[in-house]
């Protein structure tokens, strides 16, 4: 079976696909993972085969890019912001290269990470079945209960409607294409609740961490104080954000703890000023294997770092920015895993005191053990397999005959 991945040129979008195109790489399938020609390295970094398609950009550089309009602050403005980008101009520029690399590769099966439209306008018109993959915690939840980006589903109609009248393709104002055949969920289903709506086809499974090959944590790590470690990350695309890490460093730089700081790679950890003994920041670390040494984690909320710590049973203290990082810090207080640090109150007094809330109570840590065993019971990559194959062998359905 050959299978074209398409993502966006993200880290974090890009994360979620790993571990689906191993399993199918281990399974004897071929692969090939689709996005901006400059986001070829972050695709070669974990052995996979890139192919360039799409307007060159990156997540990181997004807000200077002439192509699209400039990012809102955190609000409501955010989700019209949002669909701009992934759903309306990101798939305007992908589909025609995603055309020309199907026609010639060939696929049998389309994997589109959940913000990426173009995979599957472009297996409707090849006439091959597409699966999707949950890249965030709200894509293909279609309920008024997700507050922040109510039905994301709802909000690219318009969007998904300009491009299949642009191809010829039937209208589908429900927008149940991009689901129709296969939607693979790694949170399991008590996360969002039982009752919340979903496409027909999820299937829940277990969360497989994503490692660069050959990574390793630096010696140091391991040399640490016998007392709680808190490790501290705004992940790579919102680590910049004014007064957040300072406020985290300030906050818990003074405490019993070995404070861990991930700045990214484009900081200079000499910005911060000097520290104490007790705190390390550094550009990067391999976050899945440093959680496991973790007592807890201060986390902007992304739905990666949200599901690599409840795989690894470590509590959280959010600190939400923007994006679905509010509707996961929301989820995170409902389950009892994390205490969230609201927008508004993002002061190193609040973190520090939501840090020892956390550290001192019990509950937060049986809690995320809760959900630890709830998510490693999910079936695992053969079965991740199983589905694929099973969903490529579908017969294909159009938008006029799809429920």
């Amino acid at each position: 079976m050959r299978t074209l991945f398409t993502v966006q040129p993200s880290i974090g979008h890009l994360h979620p696909l790993i571990p689906v195109a191993n399993a199918l790489a281990a399974a004897g399938h071929e692969v090939a993972i689709c996005s901006a020609t400059s986001f070829r390295c972050e695709v070669e970094a974990f052995g996979l085969t890139h192919i360039d398609a799409g307007l060159d950009w990156l997540a990181e550089d997004m807000s200077t890019w002439g192509a699209f309009p400039a990012m809102p602050p955190p609000g409501p403005q955010f989700a019209a912001f949002v669909v701009t980008v992934f759903a309306g101009i990101t798939t305007e520029r992908i589909v025609p290269d995603l055309l020309a690399i199907a026609g010639d590769w060939e696929p049998d099966l389309i994997v589109r990470e959940g913000m990426e439209y173009g995979g599957c306008i472009v297996a409707e018109l090849q006439g091959i079945a597409h699966a999707s993959v949950a890249g965030n915690g709200y894509a293909a939840v279609d309920s008024p209960q997700v507050r922040y980006f109510p039905g994301i589903r709802s909000l690219v109609a318009e969007a998904m409607g300009h491009h299949r009248a642009r191809f010829g393709l039937p209208p589908d104002p429900n927008v149940l294409m991009p689901y129709r055949y296969l939607h693979l969920c790694f949170t399991p289903p008590q996360w969002d609740g039982i009752d919340v709506p979903r496409p027909a086809n999820s299937h829940f499974l277990r969360h497989t961490d994503t490692l660069r090959p050959g990574a390793q944590l630096p010696a140091w790590v391991r040399q640490v104080p016998d007392r709680p470690t808190v490790y501290a990350s705004l992940g790579t695309v919102f680590n910049k954000t004014p007064g957040v890490l300072e406020a985290i460093i300030q906050g818990l730089r003074e405490e019993p703890v070995n404070l861990i700081v991930t700045i990214g790679s484009d900081q200079d950890p000499a910005r911060f000023g000097p520290q104490p003994p007790n705190v390390h920041l550094v550009t990067s670390l391999p976050q899945p294997q440093l959680l496991p040494r973790c007592q807890l984690v201060v986390t902007h909320g992304g739905f990666n770092s949200v599901k690599e710590c409840l795989s690894a049973g470590v509590p959280m203290v959010v600190v939400p920015i923007t994006a679905d990082q509010p509707y996961n810090a929301e989820r995170c207080a409902a389950h009892g895993v994390a205490r969230v640090v609201a927008t508004g109150g993002r002061t190193a007094e609040a973190i520090r005191e939501a840090a020892r809330d956390v550290l001192t109570d019990p509950c937060y840590r049986q809690n995320t053990r809760r959900v630890q065993e709830q998510m490693h019971a999910l079936p695992g990559p053969t079965h991740v397999v199983k589905l694929l194959e099973t969903a490529a062998r579908q017969p294909v359905r159009t938008a006029q005959s799809a429920r």
